[in-house]
């Protein structure tokens, strides 16, 4: 009898733990606010039949995709949930380097610091060669540091040179540990929260519309193991038509409508090459340069940034345009894990260039 009971009672729990590791594995890890500040984004002449025939998806894909193409601030195509929060992956790098403008415009951040000036340092200690690296390096992807990172993937641990074998300065290799520890600096020199500073000094004057403070998750998402570092990954999940908004100030030389949320001086800084990537043996076949955590195409003229899931924000200053690209990769335990699992990369980037040349070239005529 006794025998029984504890039989029953060790299902119990097993059948309670099963239920809260289910409820738990749907928990979305961030939920769609609906900000005070937002304003909603205007819709312009839209674009013509034939581009929108190229854009919209013969059949439906399979993840959620939303895609918006943005001109003079204002939408002239949108195709899928649009407002739906989704993780930008390596966006976030390029979205960094627009608050480093902001913060360094406040006076908060010298990008001409070491980081022997800053005391940054690592688990595995960084050398005196290494500690030299200034922000700037770091913006650039040129610090020299070659350890691992959390959340880096493929190349990134590869193509990995030796340590020491590139001063500062000196080499471009694509790396979350620059980016990470971007964020380390961040949080250190501006005594905020990445998202709260975001929230304060982008979200509001661009009138995000799915955006708060709780969108950047610094650290762990769902308790995943991460590799062992002082300088933690961080996440900002955003929708499509919030991230349009930052694409679109960049377009307009960091203005929005008639406010100028950074000086005109420090998109042409951030957006110019310092790297010439063939130099560099890399051949993406989308860009040919580097400048502050973003992508630079010089043939097309366009500002890039990716991340990895397939999702894509392309920056057309000459022509004001700005297109995005999202696909879902998961907000919970479980659809993150699934997407993981699947590895699906369907995307419709081919498509959004293309119709990015159409756009362009209609203008000129």
């Amino acid at each position: 009898m006794k025998f029984k009971k504890t039989i029953k009672l060790i299902l119990l729990s097993v059948g309670i733990l099963f239920l809260f590791i289910l409820i738990y594995s749907k928990v979305p890890r961030v939920s769609n606010p609906s900000p005070e500040f937002q304003t909603e984004l205007a819709y312009g002449n839209p674009v013509s039949e034939e581009v929108k025939k190229t854009l919209t998806p013969k059949k439906e894909p399979q993840r959620t995709r939303a895609i918006i193409i943005l001109e003079n601030e204002k939408i002239i195509y949108e195709y899928g949930p649009t407002d739906k929060i989704m993780n930008t992956a390596s966006i976030r790098k390029a979205i960094m380097s627009v608050l480093y403008g902001i913060a360094i415009n406040k006076g908060l951040i010298d990008i001409n610091k070491t980081l022997t000036e800053l005391q940054i340092d690592e688990f595995t200690p960084l050398t005196s060669q290494e500690k030299s690296a200034t922000i700037r390096d770091l913006l650039m992807a040129k610090s020299g540091i070659y350890l691992p990172a959390q959340g880096e993937h493929d190349s990134q641990i590869t193509d990995r040179p030796e340590r020491e074998s590139h001063k500062p300065g000196s080499y471009f290799f694509m790396n979350n540990f620059d980016a990470n520890v971007l964020g380390t600096i961040f949080i250190q020199e501006t005594g905020t929260s990445i998202g709260e500073f975001f929230e304060e000094h982008l979200a509001k004057p661009l009138g995000m519309q799915d955006f708060s403070e709780e969108n950047v998750i610094l650290g762990d998402t769902w308790f995943l193991i991460k590799k062992k570092s002082m300088h933690k990954q961080y996440y900002i999940f955003m929708s499509t038509q919030d991230l349009a908004k930052i694409g679109a100030m960049v377009a307009n030389n960091d203005s929005w409508g008639e406010k100028q949320i950074l000086p005109e001086t420090w998109i042409k800084e951030s957006t110019t090459s310092y790297s010439d990537l063939k130099e560099n043996h890399i051949d993406y076949g989308r860009y040919d340069g580097f400048g502050y955590q973003w992508w630079i195409a010089s043939d097309s003229k366009t500002i890039w940034t990716d991340g990895y899931g397939e999702r894509f924000l392309i920056i057309n200053p000459n022509n004001n345009l700005t297109l995005v690209e999202q696909n879902f990769t998961g907000n919970s335990f479980l659809t993150t894990g699934l997407w993981l699992k699947s590895r699906n990369m369907d995307s419709g980037l081919g498509n959004l260039r293309k119709a990015h040349n159409m756009i362009t070239q209609k203008k000129i005529q």
